[in-house]
């Protein structure tokens, strides 16, 4: 019977895990529990199966338990991007990769960008030492920004089309940000490239989507479509995405697990993340990518632009 009693206690916490994020507004620091709301409900489901059986309760749990964490990730690998073609016209692929600061295989992060073939993608944690990576994609991608000049901003945006840095960001109650300006081939697009803070730093990351509320509203008042993607260290499940996706008028098309993808490739938590605004359809996505020895999956969404039609025919 103690395997039922271990049971019954795995359910209790399992429940308290999701009960815990009600009390955010008494101390912010509980919303963190929010972010395993998938782990306490495989708790909760895989011991109460295990409660209920005969025998073995407690062994069965662990097994479920397990099995279920193996899925979260699988969730991904079934979502992986596939090999690229050719996209229809005004259609165009967007990546999003954070490449981890400690990450120092360039050949594998210009590899893997190479073989997902996006139009442009924002890069989190782009520091000076990945200057490299500019250079060794500039074939393929021959405009680039990035925002290494301002002290802590570490970000880069790779494009096809011209792009123009509008205004980058660090050290301040906001994220860092880089803020460019895409002229496609259907029209330009403004792309936020962002990065905020994490746990145990919530009160300043909650300061950061705020204010990220209020960047993303001026940058809608251009007119002109807006991406805001990056690297938000928050899942779909917490206070803190939830306060900038109510904030702001944009989508957010991203769910699939991206981090922890080492020490092995089993993310569990979707933190990595594209918004886009409503004139922006999704045409396929989202999909992961591969590592690349980063801690992250880069994410990568298709998406049709609006009024492409009419401005594929001018050119």
């Amino acid at each position: 019977m103690a395997g039922r009693r271990w049971c019954l206690l795995g359910m209790l916490g399992g429940l308290a895990g999701l009960a815990l994020p009600w009390l955010t507004p008494l101390w912010l620091g509980f919303d963190i529990f929010s972010q395993f709301t998938i782990q306490f409900a495989i708790i909760i489901a895989a011991c109460f199966i295990g409660w209920l059986l005969p025998r073995h309760h407690l062994k069965v749990a662990l097994l479920l338990v397990i099995a279920g964490g193996l899925c979260i990730p699988a969730v991904g690998f079934w979502h992986a991007a596939p090999a690229p073609g050719h996209l229809p016209a005004g259609v165009i692929r967007v990546m999003s990769f954070n490449t981890w600061t400690n990450n120092h295989d360039i050949p594998a992060l210009a590899a893997e960008i190479g073989r997902r073939q996006p139009d442009f993608v924002g890069l989190v944690e782009f520091g000076p030492p990945k200057q490299r990576l500019k250079r060794m994609l500039a074939a393929q991608y021959p405009h680039a920004v990035d925002c290494t000049d301002i002290p802590f901003c570490y970000t880069g945006f790779l494009s096809r089309w011209p792009v123009e840095r509008v205004k980058a960001r660090s050290l301040w109650r906001g994220p860092p940000y880089l803020h460019v300006r895409v002229h496609t081939p259907y029209g330009p697009l403004r792309v936020l490239v962002v990065h905020t803070l994490r746990f145990p730093w919530m009160r300043s990351q909650l300061k950061q989507m705020r204010a990220m509320v209020d960047i993303v509203k001026r940058v809608e008042k251009s007119g002109e479509p807006v991406i805001v993607m990056g690297d938000f260290n928050s899942t779909p499940f917490s206070l803190m995405l939830r306060t900038l996706q109510q904030g702001i008028g944009l989508k957010r098309l991203t769910w699939l697990p991206s981090w922890p993808a080492r020490p092995l490739p089993l993310p569990q938590l979707a933190i990595d993340h594209v918004f886009v605004s409503p004139s922006l359809r999704l045409h396929a996505g989202p999909f992961t990518g591969g590592a690349a020895g980063s801690d992250h999956l880069p994410v990568i969404v298709e998406l049709a632009m609006p009024h492409a039609g009419a401005a594929a025919e001018s050119h």
